[in-house]
């Protein structure tokens, strides 16, 4: 299982939301290619990077750092946060980031998913779903889409999507362990392969993801508070493996 650490920007600064409240925001770091550098020399092997501005309103105010991360980084990146459509994905690409990850337009335009899948390839384009209490949320958490998690995972696969990126919004930088129950219900009922987000708070906490067969776990908080080393995290992930 990979071990992919996020690295979150709201003006151009590396920040934590507790529970994706915008209101409660903490700085880690204003400088977000320091923050690339410390995890890749930390053995990172993908990044995560999430434009908290584009999420909430859609339109990409980071996208100069998050263009200035692509050119810089050793490691591919994965970027979500204002791709509403299959051209800015198609863009982003083109400027170096490995993978796209649709969040709003998966339920809000999901013939642009389906588009960016056919132009991109499948290995380009992940799927972001966010929710509460199994209802997706969307617009960076901050509207719900009346939607349950699992009917709108069978839709992006029916369009050809083939990873998903889950994420638990009320374990979200809470450390109180993720939703294991909802990763292994995903896992039970798709074929796609599975990211989880949200609440991890120790390597156990991966080594357990990884028996379930997720694929990759996403770390946020827990490596910021020093709740768990990313160095040793790799390591032990690799040596799991």
């Amino acid at each position: 299982m990979e071990v992919i650490p996020a690295i979150d920007l709201r003006g151009g600064k590396c920040v934590r939301l507790h529970q994706g409240d915008y209101a409660q925001e903490t700085v880690f770091d204003d400088d977000p290619l320091a923050v690339l550098r410390r995890f890749e020399d930390a053995g990172a092997t993908r990044i995560n990077v999430v434009d908290l501005d584009g999420a909430r309103d859609g339109a990409r105010d980071n996208a100069a750092v998050v263009n200035e991360m692509a050119a810089a980084a050793r490691v591919p990146l994965q970027v979500s946060g204002g791709i509403r459509d299959a051209r800015t994905a198609a863009e982003l690409v083109a400027n170096g980031v490995a993978r796209v990850v649709f969040g709003t337009a998966a339920v809000e335009a999901p013939g642009e998913v389906e588009s960016a899948v056919r132009e991109l390839g499948t290995e380009r384009v992940v799927v972001g779903i966010d929710a509460r209490d199994g209802i997706v949320a969307t617009r960076g958490w901050t509207a719900s889409a009346d939607v349950r998690v699992l009917d709108l995972v069978r839709e992006m696969a029916e369009i050809g999507v083939s990873r998903i990126q889950y994420t638990d919004i009320n374990r979200d930088a809470t450390l109180e362990r993720p939703n294991f129950d909802a990763a292994a219900e995903l896992l039970d009922n798709t074929t796609c392969r599975i990211l989880i987000a949200g609440g991890i708070s120790s390597i156990g906490d991966l080594l357990e993801l990884s028996k379930l067969g997720v694929e990759g776990a996403v770390l946020g908080q827990a490596i910021y508070t020093g709740a768990i080393d990313l160095a040793e995290a790799v390591s032990a992930l690799r040596t799991h493996s």
